[in-house]
């Protein structure tokens, strides 16, 4: 519940910061007929059912809104070139003017609310909406894709590492520092083009990493191979394995391991689809937890 008051908490925070319902005023409709409009202002040539959908409302009550802003000269309807069934949505000079002032008020209130920021700190807030809205429409955005490190990776993959194994493994900070060591070392010490990392993204939404370092000239190690729990089972997993494996094999290994724990199931699974096998296990304390620590490889 906590959580459902923080949100809700948040989405009249930002209505009242933007001003939402004093534009709505404006314009002198209600708050779905506004948004409606908009929509049909901001698309080419909608229908009803793309509205309805979008907007997540009944069509019929989408039908009724739309009858009422054409009554009001708002919106008008021409017939579909590829199915006379089907009324496209069009705004009318009337609705074109209306649409105008919402968008040109939205602008001017996102301006004031963002100027003066430094240009690191918008860095900051653009790349925060770009998380919640990746994450709250999650897997309706673009296919995840494979992109090499770039600045700001290293800090996400510490701290990630360090939240998501807390609250699912309960894993002390020693884990994190662990993971803050092996970055550290990868970075200064890295053997190019041997070792490399990679994030896998979608709509500049960080998804997951994974890392190839080198044991030596035979033999490739998995490291840090993380997936936000969001993301998991839709493929973001077996994409970063698949990226790992082939540069394994372009640079010359011949083998590839990876250590774990036992209890990591998803991960597990995943190593074991792709043909790893668990060579030892041994029991442990560590991380503040006892944990059956795992080697595993594969032949490459």
């Amino acid at each position: 519940m906590q959580a459902i008051e923080r949100i809700r908490a948040f989405n009249r925070y930002y209505t009242g910061q933007i001003g939402l319902l004093d534009r709505v005023n404006m314009t002198g409709l209600g708050l779905t007929e506004a948004r409606v409009l908009f929509e049909i202002g901001s698309q080419a040539k909608p229908n009803a059912r793309m509205i309805a959908s979008q907007l997540g409302l009944d069509e019929g009550y989408i039908s009724r809104v739309i009858k009422g802003l054409e009554a009001s000269d708002m919106i008008g309807r021409t017939p579909s070139p590829s199915d006379r069934r089907v009324n496209q949505l069009v705004l009318t000079r009337s609705g074109a003017q209306v649409y105008a002032r919402l968008v040109e008020t939205a602008e001017a209130a996102v301006r004031d609310m963002v100027s003066g920021l430094p240009d690191a700190t918008l860095g900051q807030l653009l790349a925060s909406m770009s998380t919640v809205k990746g994450i709250l429409s999650w897997p309706n955005v673009a296919e995840p894709r494979i992109r090499d490190l770039r600045s700001g990776d290293i800090g996400w993959i510490i701290k990630r590492h360090g939240e998501i194994y807390s609250a699912e493994e309960a894993f002390d900070m020693t884990f994190e520092a662990l993971v803050a060591k092996i970055v550290a070392e990868f970075m200064q010490d890295r053997r190019q083009p041997m070792e490399n990392g990679w994030v896998a993204e979608s709509d500049s939404l960080r998804l997951g990493c994974v890392f190839v370092v080198a044991d030596d000239q035979r033999i490739a190690r998995l490291r840090l191979m993380l997936v936000e729990p969001f993301a998991r089972g839709k493929g973001v997993g077996q994409l970063l394995i698949d990226t790992a494996l082939q540069h394994a094999r372009k640079n010359g290994f011949e083998k590839m391991v990876l250590w774990t724990q036992l209890g990591l199931e998803a991960a597990c699974r995943l190593y074991q689809r792709n043909g790893f096998q668990v060579i030892d296990s041994q029991p442990g304390e560590i991380f503040g937890r006892d944990v059956i620590n795992q080697s595993w490889e594969r032949e490459l």
